[in-house]
């Protein structure tokens, strides 16, 4: 048996090691809080705050199998705020963690829709997680657009309901590894 590694990393890259106690899973239910967001402002951004997540996988192989193990994570020390005092913006950046998780399952399903053989497995799971990845950052822009105020409670309340009927709908996918047969 040999070890694949790959890491799936998106929106805001950063290729530290984080320590366990650096980071969060995504879990259904869990809400983020304020003093999750450990980073340094950017004084320069014009946004409020800065929710750092990313999807990570590793494969590994064994006997014409590949076994995904996914994570949903949120990065501490790299997420930030300017306001730890309005909720409405700290469920801003919750949805954007949504967003991320509501991804991963996305990408998982692209993965149980596909025959993958051994001999293109990588370039094909890559193309496969660079289309997630567009389109999390669309619907991440798209949401930063739609909800240019923080304080428009209803369009936050619009996103937060139209994503969690999305991770329900795929809530088939919630999961944190799969088993995918390779054909020769």
């Amino acid at each position: 048996m040999y070890l694949f590694i790959l890491f799936f990393l998106l929106l805001f890259s950063n290729p530290v090691v984080h320590a366990q106690q650096d980071t969060l899973v995504w879990n259904a239910g869990a809400e983020l809080k304020w003093s999750d967001f450990k980073g340094i402002p950017d004084k320069r951004s014009h946004y409020a705050a800065l929710t750092h997540a990313e999807i990570r996988y590793t494969v590994t192989f064994f006997k014409g199998l590949a076994r995904f193990d996914f994570s949903n994570i949120f990065l501490k020390k790299a997420s930030w705020t300017k306001n730890n005092t309005n909720l409405d913006l700290l469920q801003h950046e919750q949805i954007h963690f949504d967003i991320a998780e509501l991804h991963k399952r996305l990408f998982i399903g692209l993965l149980y829709t596909r025959d993958f053989r051994n001999h293109n497995f990588e370039k094909e799971v890559k193309l496969l997680g660079d289309s997630i990845n567009i389109a999390r950052n669309k619907m991440d822009e798209q949401f930063d657009q739609d909800v240019l105020y923080i304080n428009d409670r209803n369009r936050l309340v619009k996103w937060q309901t139209k994503i969690n009927k999305e991770l329900d709908r795929l809530k088939s996918y919630d999961r944190n590894s799969i088993l995918l047969k390779l054909i020769d």
